[in-house]
């Protein structure tokens, strides 16, 4: 027993742990506190659908049209937020609209008792948006670059924590039900959430960079945006970067009609307490990609490359998943587990990769850049959601047979990318 403790400390000292002491303030407090978001939310984002369709009585293209109008605040809200914190600080805008949008949307999902309660909650839910790009800057500012990934992997560890345990979530809907314990969830999520907001407030401060930007007034308005644009259009891998999170969207959008595809009677035909296992299966391989891979990268070649693996594997994953027969639970779990490479990689290495890209690039642009990345995204992938749920309608397969289409796509436009910057980058030393 005293062997496997020291070996896993000595695995979390390699790993996790690595580099964490020159983090910068805020990244130490927003990852110290992210279990408190990320565990009882990922119960919620799993539950959700499920509880959408069988205690609201929402049919799949409902649930995907709901999906598409929390993807068309993500359109707006980020440019709103990069402007907002480049004028008023990262640590006012952030902290007001995160804790308004996640407390009041999980208010309202907690008394949910129709579509329209429902479309409330996701309005309230996207205003988060604002965030999004705000909340990275806290992040990785007052960090040096080389370290970075240790941010992201943890904070990707953190999450998949939440999944690991969402057998407990589902020990919970088993015993009182999707109907009751689902808003048991939302509870659960409303008093973790007030506790994270309330340390937040005390110890973030706000960023040297932010403090800079706020002086200076260079970014701070609208003409930010277009000198944004323009260091934006000078980097080929940030616009790869960006169409890969594009084509990442239509996993994301998968992801609602996975618990759904798991229990489905033309899906896989698991019970609720069951279909808690193939997240389990992915979170847990995650979790260690997350832990003692990704926080040892530390170069645009290794992101390349890890970037590369994750979407392969991806691929291949969500095609064996779609093809997998009724009840086949080992080959979802499986799948599931090589799933969890392409989750865990595509979030913190593609993020920690194309801050370091802005870093190289032009520092003061970087909440701007991030808003556009996040705008644009979202703004091309707004049929996604009820495009997944019109395939659903028609098969269950169908949604993940075309993400893992685009995972390819993904795969072969890094690939193309990377090789064309290589020789470029040949030439002219050459």
């Amino acid at each position: 027993m005293t062997q496997v403790k020291q070996q896993l400390s000595t695995m979390f000292h390699n790993g996790l742990a690595k580099g964490s002491s020159q983090w910068g303030r805020n990244a130490k407090v927003l990852v110290a506190t992210e279990a408190f978001w990320s565990i009882p939310m990922s119960w919620v984002f799993f539950y959700r659908p499920i509880f959408l369709n069988q205690v609201i009585g929402l049919s799949e293209v409902q649930i995907g049209l709901l999906s598409t109008i929390l993807s068309v605040s993500m359109v707006v809200s980020p440019l709103a937020g990069g402007y907002l914190a480049d004028k008023f600080g990262r640590k006012r805008v952030f902290m007001f609209f995160d804790s308004f949008s996640w407390l009041s949307s999980i208010i309202v999902w907690h008394w949910t008792q129709n579509i329209w309660h429902a479309l409330t909650a996701y309005v309230l839910e996207g205003l988060g948006s604002v965030v999004y790009s705000v909340w990275e800057c806290m992040l990785v500012e007052d960090t040096m670059p080389e370290y970075r990934s240790s941010i992201y992997g943890t904070v990707s560890a953190i999450f998949n924590i939440g999944y690991l345990l969402t057998p407990l979530a589902g020990i919970i809907i088993g015993f009182y039900g999707v109907d009751a314990g689902t808003r048991m969830l939302f509870a659960i999520s409303f008093v973790s959430m007030t506790l994270m907001f309330a340390i937040r407030q005390v110890l973030l401060k706000e960023t040297k960079l932010g403090e800079q930007i706020i002086k200076e007034k260079r970014f701070a308005g609208l003409n930010g945006y277009k000198e944004s644009l323009y260091v934006m259009r000078r980097n080929r891998l940030i616009l790869v970067l960006l169409l890969t999170s594009v084509l990442g969207s239509f996993y994301y959008a998968s992801t609602t009609y996975l618990p759904l595809f798991l229990t489905h009677e033309n899906g896989l035909r698991l019970s609720s307490e069951l279909a808690a296992l193939v997240p389990t299966a992915t979170s847990t391989s995650a979790f260690i990609v997350a832990s003692l891979v990704v926080p040892k990268l530390s170069s645009r070649t290794s992101y390349i490359k890890i970037l590369a693996i994750g979407y392969g594997l991806g691929c291949l994953s969500l095609l064996f998943l779609s093809l997998s027969p009724s009840g086949g639970l080992l080959i979802a779990v499986l799948s599931g587990v090589v799933l969890g490479v392409y989750t865990s990689t595509s979030f913190s290495v593609s993020r920690t990769f194309l801050t370091n890209e802005i870093e190289a690039a032009e520092t003061r642009a970087r909440a701007k850049i991030l808003s556009i990345t996040v705008t644009l995204s979202s703004l091309l992938s707004l049929p996604n959601p009820l495009l997944m749920g019109y395939l659903f309608s028609i098969n269950p397969r169908a949604p993940f047979m075309l993400v893992s289409a685009t995972l390819a796509v993904s795969l072969f436009m890094l690939l193309v990318a990377t090789k064309n910057q290589y020789s470029t980058s040949r030439r002219s030393t050459g």
